[in-house]
């Protein structure tokens, strides 16, 4: 049987974190699926929700071994996959906030933002989640009453939307984006 992948997904502000990642997967011998955007200066074909959404299907379907989301922040990335059904998107920024992402939350995907996280922190993050076991145990509980939750509150429809542009406005006050501010 052909070992799951870690899906990855991410939007122009992730492109720089994302391939510092795969750089360790590939390392590791980690199989993976890039799902996320190329360095597009289009950032109008790049929005975040249409990523969340391809790496959260991958999980929510048992395709998928894991996820890894970067956005910007990992702030609207995060938001995008936690309407999944099934989906726990734990945003990280240090090591410790991953591990206990898996061990009490048992997080299916790990969220971190590209232009918030440095990459040794953000490989030691990915490191930490991959190989950090879900306690069980109290913890079980927590998670059923989420499960309570979607059943009450969510249907079984999947927004599954392909790529496209979204025209919302002028970018000019889109500073994350400006890369000549990094």
């Amino acid at each position: 049987m052909e070992e799951k992948k870690v899906y990855i997904g991410n939007d122009t502000a992730g492109f720089y974190l994302k391939s510092k990642c795969i750089e360790y997967l590939e390392g590791k011998h980690i199989p993976y699926v890039d799902c996320g955007s190329a360095d597009d200066p289009d950032i109008e074909a790049t929005r975040y929700p249409f990523f969340a959404a391809k790496v959260a299907k991958a999980v929510a379907s048992g395709e998928a071994r894991c996820g890894l989301l970067i956005c910007g922040t990992g702030i609207g990335i995060s938001m995008a996959a936690n309407k999944f059904k099934g989906i726990r998107a734990g945003l990280c920024s240090t090591t410790y906030d991953a591990v206990m992402t898996r061990r009490h939350n048992n997080a299916n995907i790990l969220c971190m933002g590209g232009k918030t996280t440095g990459e040794w922190i953000a490989i030691e993050m990915l490191d930490a989640f991959l190989n950090t076991p879900y306690d069980g145990g109290f913890h079980d509980g927590s998670l059923g009453l989420i499960a309570d939750m979607e059943a009450v509150m969510m249907n079984d429809a999947v927004w599954a939307q392909e790529p496209r542009k979204i025209s919302t406005g002028p970018l000019a006050d889109a500073e994350i984006f400006d890369r000549s501010k990094g």
